[in-house]
């Protein structure tokens, strides 16, 4: 992951990280460019969603939702899936 000076757009380098919880992190940094800016501060790094999501998710709510059918709906699903 790079991250970049707010100030001067030249490359930082994260220096420690606070975990505020699962999803979300505090990443204390501190600018290379030392000769013209050497700012220090922090950026916060979270989880949004997801584009796709992982593969047992998706197969975990197709089961969910084939075993809440009723049982004759459960039937057809299957019959069609064979034709």
């Amino acid at each position: 992951m790079r991250v970049n000076c707010p100030n001067c757009y030249s490359k930082a380098r994260i220096t420690s990280r606070n975990e505020l919880t699962e999803r979300v992190a505090d990443l204390y940094c501190q600018c290379m460019n030392t000769k013209d800016c050497g700012a220090s501060f922090v950026f916060s790094l979270s989880f949004k969603n997801y584009l796709n999501p992982p593969q047992t998710t998706t197969l975990q709510i197709a089961a969910t939702l084939i075993n809440n059918l009723p049982a004759d709906q459960r039937k057809k699903l299957q019959v069609d899936l064979f034709l």
